[in-house]
C-alpha cells in the first residue's frame, strides 16, 4: 500500500508534575529531513527522538514542535535551588566574627537570604520517567501523523490506479488502431497512383512493398509490449511495503520515453491523439507520486 508523505499528528500526555505537548507535521521530500523545536532542558532528547523518527518513517521532511510545562504554572525551564555551600560560608564568616569580636545576636534568616546567589536558578533536568513521557508523546503525534499517510496514500493509490487503466485502454486503441492505418495508407496510395497515371493500377508488389516500408517504419510493436510490461510493474508497486515513490518515479520515466517514440513513430491523427492523451495523464502521475514515500 501506498504511503503520502504529507501528514499532521498531535498528542498530549501528563503525570502528576507535567504536561507534555508534541505536534509534528510532514512534507514531501526525496530524502528523510527532520527538524526540531525543543526547549533547551530537552536538548539531549534531540538525537533519540530522531531516530525515532527515521526507524518509522523513510522519507519526507519533519517538523516537530515540543513543549513541557509543570502542572502548576512555575515554569517549566528553570529549577530553584539553594546554593547551600555559599550560605555555608556565609554563616561560617558570620560565626567567626561574632566569636572573634566577642559580638552578641544571631544572624536573621533575612540577612542570609539578601545575599547575592544564595538562591540559585538551575537548567530543568529530566528523570527518566519524565524522559519516558516526552518520549510516549511524541510516539503519539507519529503515529497520528503515519495515519494521515496511510489514508492519504490509499487516495492517491485509487487516483493513480484509474490514470493507469486509461493509459491501457489508450495503448489499445493505439494496437488496434495501427493495423488499419496500414490498410488506409495502402488504399491512400492505391488512390493517388490511379489518380496520378488516369486511373492505372500499382503493380500489387510494389504496393505490397511500399506497405511494407511504411509498416517497418511504424511498427510500435515492441514499444506497446514494453509498455504493457511498464504499466504492470507499477501496478505491483501498490501491493509492495516501504518506500516505493523513487521507483515509480523511474517507471513513470519510461512510460514516459515509451510514449515518445510511440509519438515519433506515428503517420496517423487518432494515435497521436491518443499519444497526447498518455502525456498528459502522465504528467498528472508525476505530479502526484511526488508525494508518495
Amino acid at each position: 500500500m501506498l504511503n503520502s508523505m504529507t501528514g499532521y499528528g498531535r498528542s498530549e500526555k501528563q503525570n502528576g508534575q507535567f504536561a507534555c505537548k508534541a505536534e509534528i507535521r510532514s512534507v514531501n521530500n526525496r530524502f528523510i529531513e527532520i527538524n526540531t523545536r525543543l526547549p533547551k532542558y530537552l536538548a539531549a532528547l534531540e538525537l533519540p527522538i530522531k531516530k525515532f523518527i527515521k526507524s518509522k518513517c523513510a522519507r519526507g521532511s519533519f517538523d516537530l514542535f515540543l513543549s513541557l510545562e509543570k502542572n502548576d504554572d512555575s515554569g517549566a525551564d528553570l529549577e530553584i535551588k539553594p546554593n547551600l555551600g555559599l550560605a555555608t560560608q556565609y554563616f561560617e564568616a558570620f560565626k567567626q566574627i561574632k566569636d572573634e569580636l566577642g559580638l552578641a545576636g544571631d544572624m536573621p534568616i533575612e540577612t542570609l537570604l539578601g545575599v547575592k546567589d544564595i538562591i540559585k536558578t538551575e537548567p530543568l533536568t529530566l528523570d527518566t520517567s519524565q524522559e519516558e513521557m516526552i518520549l510516549e508523546t511524541v510516539d503519539g503525534a507519529l503515529s497520528s501523523l503515519i495515519k494521515m499517510r496511510q489514508e492519504e496514500g490509499n487516495n492517491l493509490q485509487k487516483d493513480l490506479a484509474d490514470r493507469l487503466q486509461a493509459i491501457r485502454q489508450l495503448m489499445k486503441n493505439i494496437q488496434e488502431r495501427q493495423p488499419v492505418v496500414l490498410e488506409e495508407y495502402r488504399n491512400r496510395l492505391n488512390d493517388k497512383i490511379k489518380t496520378l497515371t488516369g486511373g492505372i493500377d500499382l503493380d500489387e508488389t510494389r504496393l505490397a512493398q511500399e506497405t511494407a516500408l511504411l509498416a517497418d517504419r511504424c511498427d510500435i510493436s515492441e514499444e506497446i509490449i514494453r509498455m504493457g510490461s511498464h504499466l504492470e510493474q507499477f501496478s505491483d508497486l501498490f501491493e509492495k511495503t516501504g518506500p516505493i515513490g523513487r521507483k515509480m518515479e523511474f517507471i513513470t520515466q519510461e512510460i514516459n520515453r515509451e510514449t515518445n517514440t510511440i509519438g515519433s513513430k506515428s503517420v496517423d491523427l487518432q494515435i497521436s491523439q491518443n499519444v497526447i492523451e498518455i502525456k498528459s495523464l502522465l504528467e498528472k502521475i508525476r505530479e502526484q507520486i511526488q508525494n508518495i514515500e
